[in-house]
């Protein structure tokens, strides 16, 4: 463990002993409280410059200070020391622009910058040293109280004008965003829907497909034979717009049949996870059943994946735990409750890490202990959790990707990789989270490593390269 991690956990493990002197309320706690608080401190700042040079640092920075001062202001709320409402000011605060940020990352919106919230955290730290000082400098006791209430205040119209910033800013990228492409309103279409989706399974999702089906006038042709799109061709010959009902696989599938290459393909969910739903529709609900609404033709890289000697087109590729939990569901129905039951005995099962290489247009990367790589134009997993970090550019060339690598031990692996999903919903490229962007990547390890393509898991290796290969004509709103 390096000295940065080091001071990091060192910062959590003095939190206990803080809180028992700040509770114990003497003079002498009083004083070794505020001694604790400020060696805790400055480690805190010593793990970060210890850091800064290195590619990955400790996960525990993201939070261990919001965590530290939030648990030091309740057990001053307890003690009656500093006002309830206030802090539950703080906290509501922190619980909106994490709701803002999850929104504007789902509408594909990027808000820089943390100056608000590192702002607001090391004056709450001051304001914590103030109310220590304040049981121990009894004399100055008034001039202390007056300066808390500043700093208070002070804190509070932050709070405030960082939420109405925030939303600001969500809202001018809603106004500002880039229009897609030509609008496709009724031209014909024709629905290629795979019997073998989980979706299809339910009355209600076939129900909606027809009725998509008559409002867009669209005849639906079904896809059930060994080879998925067999026969397909003299239902598609006369047509340019093309919407594959299915799942994830189902769509991945379409992308490398040739027929359809020179079409404008379109997605309808019928799957499990429907990551493409997520993008193709912006998440939003049922949009796809309006008899008005257009579709957009959009020109989208497609990448090539290459790998023991085998290629494939694909939309996004997940290296690691991801990839070991569509390796155990990959011969159930992949239903939510089949990912939970994979994802469960992942999480519980052998230790998951890979030490790896990565190159992105020519630069190495040397992890240790990666968790997950995910590599892709599209910016989604199943179920609309977000994978990927930054606007895309459907047609720039650029591959994004997000390496979740752990400097710890192997130990927090698996609660580390849910944790660096939630920063990813809400676009914070916080350790562990390693964002990406080039050309060309090739990863390699001695390890061999799982890897899914799209909504399949495809096998083992140790070595896969992925770049851009050709665009592919989607229809999205």
């Amino acid at each position: 463990m390096n000295l940065a991690n080091m001071l990091s956990v060192l910062h959590l493990i003095l939190l206990p002993f803080l809180l028992y002197f700040v509770w114990k309320g003497t003079p002498l706690f009083t004083l070794s409280a505020i001694a604790i608080l400020l060696f805790s401190v400055l480690s805190d700042v010593m793990g970060k410059m210890a850091g800064r040079k290195k590619i990955t640092a400790s996960f525990l920075h993201p939070f261990a200070d919001k965590i530290v001062v939030l648990a030091l202001l309740f057990v001053f709320v307890l003690q009656g020391a500093f006002s309830g409402l206030i802090f539950s000011v703080f906290l509501l605060r922190d619980i909106i622009i994490s709701y803002i940020r999850i929104v504007a990352s789902r509408d594909d919106v990027v808000i820089r910058g943390e100056l608000y919230g590192k702002s607001i955290t090391a004056l709450q730290f001051v304001l914590a040293f103030m109310i220590l000082a304040r049981n121990i400098f009894i004399p100055v006791e008034g001039s202390l109280r007056l300066v808390i209430s500043i700093f208070t205040l002070i804190i509070l119209v932050l709070g405030i004008v960082s939420i109405f910033h925030y939303g600001y800013v969500y809202l001018k990228g809603l106004r500002t965003r880039r229009e897609l492409g030509r609008s496709i309103g009724k031209e014909p279409m024709v629905i290629l829907a795979n019997k073998k989706s989980g979706g299809y399974r339910d009355k209600y999702r076939r129900y909606l497909l027809g009725v998509f089906a008559k409002r867009r006038n669209a005849p639906i042709y079904y896809l059930s034979g060994k080879n998925l799109f067999s026969g397909v061709e003299k239902n598609i010959k006369d047509v340019e717009n093309v919407i594959i009902a299915g799942g994830d696989g189902t769509f991945e599938a379409a992308l490398n049949y040739k027929p359809l290459q020179d079409k404008n393909v379109g997605f309808f969910p019928l799957g499990s996870g429907n990551a493409f739903y997520s993008f193709f529709y912006r998440g939003k609900r049922f949009e796809y059943l309006r008899s008005r609404f257009k579709f957009k033709e959009v020109p989208l890289d497609v990448i090539e994946i290459e790998w023991n000697g085998r290629k494939r087109e694909t939309l996004f590729l997940s290296v690691g735990v991801d990839a070991e939990v569509a390796g155990t569901i990959q011969k159930r129905n992949h239903s939510f409750t089949d990912y939970f039951s994979a994802g469960a005995k992942v999480a519980f099962g052998k230790k998951v890490g890979y030490d790896v290489i990565c190159t992105v247009d020519g630069r190495e990367y040397h992890w240790q202990n990666v968790i997950n790589l995910i590599l892709g134009k599209v910016p989604y997993i199943g179920f609309g959790m977000r994978s990927l970090l930054g606007a895309i550019k459907e047609d720039d060339g650029y591959i994004l990707g997000m390496a979740c690598v752990n400097t710890h031990a192997p130990f927090f692996n698996k609660a580390l990789r849910l944790w660096a999903m939630f920063l990813t919903q809400m676009g914070l490229a916080k350790a562990p989270l390693i964002p990406l962007k080039g050309k060309e990547f090739v990863v390699k390890s001695k390890k061999p490593f799982p890897l899914q393509a799209g909504g399949d898991f495809i096998g083992r290796t140790k070595w896969v390269k992925v770049s851009v290969n050709r665009k592919q004509r989607v229809l999205m709103i």
